[in-house]
């Protein structure tokens, strides 16, 4: 296992331990079939990772990128099938928010974890 391997793996036990549970879900939209004039395997997909939830400091709101209520959501890749996507939604008890932004941290070649802009 290299050393960003285990930093990925101490990244998701971190949010685990600190954050709560979640789903991320992601819209597919499935493949068109032009014989049929179709769509199929269209619907959502459920992830459900830990996330670590985060305000945004007053300094950084600036009304346009930034908005108030957006919230900074971290999640590990370890925790993951496949990197979230814009306009994912992020389901917080009855509470959703759709993905506005994505940083990776990724040093090398290895994902550990993505800072997620959001908003209701």
């Amino acid at each position: 296992m290299s050393f960003y391997s285990e930093m990925a793996d101490m990244a998701k036990e971190a949010i685990a331990e600190n954050g709560r549970p979640v789903i991320l879900r992601r819209n597919t939209e499935g493949s068109y079939n032009p014989a049929t004039d179709t769509f199929t395997g269209t619907g959502n997909v459920d992830e459900n990772p830990s996330a670590l939830f985060t305000e945004y400091k007053q300094a950084e709101i600036d009304g346009t990128v930034i908005i108030r209520g957006d919230k900074k959501v971290l999640l590990a890749d370890a925790a993951l099938t496949a990197p979230p996507e814009y306009n994912d939604i992020i389901v917080d008890g009855s509470d959703e928010y759709k993905v506005i932004n994505i940083f990776t941290v990724k040093p090398g070649d290895t994902s550990i974890i993505y800072k997620l802009q959001v908003r209701k």
